[in-house]
């Protein structure tokens, strides 16, 4: 059942990746650019038994291990592009910033043998980035209810983290069922974003996005 999970998340996750990164090309909005990169991460998470058996130096932990360092710090650059893009022009910080949360990544060797510490670091990350979304898209969802249903998503991302970090005396499921609950969440997430999203109010001027890489 653990297998059959994993092939889902792979393949929600590859759809989220070509939708993001499709989204970037048209866009050129780093916002679009850093979801597409997390869901590359989390796609590769979906089939880290396999990868493990094409490349015998690699374990399924390790490439579980990094892909979910380097997901997690995409995503939150994500949610700091979307902080950005809500500011107006004026009072917006450096997009470089946005960039700040993939500093885990290069801080990650010296803490991948730190037990607990890494733990709680990497749901600090996860935490954040859940509690950002939840916040800007309910403010969304209150001014117009077409946000609701990428609310939703999020929602599920919210209870499941909540869930996962409970004592297992408390409360436990299999591996399977997280990957399944993740998996739904990143596929509602996606489909609710393609329906809010319109393309071409977000495409920028032609001009800047021939002299600007990100915007």
């Amino acid at each position: 059942m653990t297998g059959f999970s994993e092939i889902i998340l792979f393949i929600v996750a590859f759809y989220a990746t070509i939708n993001f990164i499709r989204l970037y090309s048209l866009t050129k909005r780093i916002f679009h650019f850093c979801l597409g990169i997390s869901a590359v991460f989390l796609s590769l998470i979906g089939i880290s038994w396999p990868l493990e058996g094409f490349f015998s130096v690699l374990s399924a932990s390790f490439i579980t291990d990094w892909s979910t360092i380097f997901s997690v710090s995409f995503l939150l650059s994500a949610c700091a592009a979307l902080i950005r893009d809500l500011k107006p022009v004026f009072s917006r910080f450096p997009r470089l910033f946005t960039f700040l949360p993939l500093l885990l990544i290069a801080v990650y060797p010296f803490i991948i043998d730190t037990g607990m510490f890494k733990d709680w670091l990497v749901a600090l990350y996860q935490f954040g980035a859940i509690i950002i979304c939840l916040l800007v898209f309910s403010y969304k969802t209150y001014e117009n209810s077409d946000y609701g249903y990428l609310l939703v998503g999020i929602f599920i991302f919210f209870i499941t983290f909540i869930l996962y970090w409970l004592p297992e005396s408390v409360f436990t499921l299999p591996r399977y069922a997280w990957i399944l609950f993740v998996s739904s969440g990143v596929l509602i997430v996606t489909v609710g974003y393609n329906q809010v999203h319109q393309l071409e109010k977000s495409i920028t001027d032609i001009y800047e996005k021939k002299e600007n890489w990100f915007v």
